[in-house]
């Protein structure tokens, strides 16, 4: 009997129609070799006519291990993040693990909605991007995958809760790296872009430059934006419109620095002449357009490997205690 138009297919349905059990056509898919061929060959057609698929999810809820990780990121959009994602996927396949990516549209909501769904997917480990950059920011849902002893690496933004692994950038030393570059340079007045007053990232990078620079150039300021490349080309902008332009704009991250490129276009100033400017972060496909900005450039690869090892070794043993890699920046000049 043939399952009606609009109603999904299920193993039910599919044992039905090849005249075996419900046991005999679940086995045909978790277990194919215990199946004799001739019917594995009709439980198959049977469910290709259907249109049956295997429940994933269901069945790795019933298994000790779905060899599943999670991957959530705020801002897919941006560079870093995602060519991140792509390449721990990538790892991920070559270690014998699927994933399941969500972008959390740096929303509280949506990350709270995301690690529940992961939680139900049964995942082996979660890697995590969070969404707030301030380092007291504990959401309720890290509790509950300690308690269901799902681990978790965080990623670039750290939190403090000892039963997280992370990788992280050094971003004191990005500033380090970036102040005495511009010293090199004999840059004299330099503003920085940077995310907001309170993320750690940012406050790191900008006493890197300060501690770099302070007293050795005629003119230092800090514009606070966030880590976004419109309210970074506003605030810019804005500056621009009070102040003559600096030898040096440094972007804190490639989102502040495509926002301060907006801004010197709608200002007329030609890039790299009447003002230069140094990315913490490289600045995508810059060379398409015909500059080189010089940055501060991270490693995703490495990055992406660290991730992936500090997840599956928890995996394999939930008695490790959770790591913590720092990656530094490499200057490109």
């Amino acid at each position: 009997m043939a399952v009606g138009r609009g109603r999904k297919a299920t193993l039910a349905s599919v044992a039905a129609q090849a005249n075996v059990s419900k046991i005999t056509a679940s086995r045909a898919f978790s277990q194919p070799d215990k199946v004799h061929p001739e019917t594995l060959r009709r439980i198959r057609e049977t469910a290709a006519e259907l249109g049956y698929v295997v429940n994933a999810a269901a069945r790795n809820l019933r298994a000790k291990s779905s060899r599943t990780i999670g991957i959530v990121n705020p801002d897919m959009a941006n560079p870093f993040f995602g060519g991140l994602t792509r390449l721990m996927t990538l790892e991920a396949q070559k270690m014998g693990y699927d994933t399941l990516v969500f972008d959390s549209y740096e929303s509280q909501e949506s990350e709270d909605r995301i690690i529940d769904k992961l939680i139900g997917y049964n995942v082996d480990a979660i890697i995590l991007s969070v969404i707030s950059n301030d380092h007291l920011y504990q959401p309720s849902y890290l509790k509950r995958l300690e308690t269901l002893n799902i681990p978790v690496v965080l990623i670039d933004r750290e939190l403090d809760n000892r039963h997280c692994s992370g990788v992280y950038i050094d971003n004191l030393d990005c500033g380090l790296q970036a102040g005495r570059w511009l010293l090199e340079q004999k840059a004299q007045r330099v503003v920085v872009v940077s995310g907001p007053e309170n993320s750690n990232v940012a406050r790191d990078r900008v006493t890197g430059l300060q501690a770099a620079l302070q007293g050795k150039v005629a003119s230092f300021e800090v514009l606070y934006a966030d880590f976004f490349m419109d309210v970074a080309w506003q605030e810019t902008s804005r500056w621009l419109a009070n102040n003559r332009a600096p030898d040096f704009f440094v972007g804190c991250n490639n989102q502040i620095s495509l926002g301060i490129i907006k801004a010197c276009i709608e200002h007329r100033l030609p890039l790299m002449q009447d003002v230069s400017l140094f990315s913490i972060d490289e600045v995508s496909h810059a060379e398409i357009y015909g500059f080189h900005f010089p940055c501060v450039s991270h490693d995703l690869q490495e990055i992406a490997w660290q991730a992936l090892n500090l997840a599956i070794r928890r995996i394999a043993d939930p008695e490790i205690k959770p790591g913590k890699v720092v990656v530094r920046g490499k200057l490109v000049a």
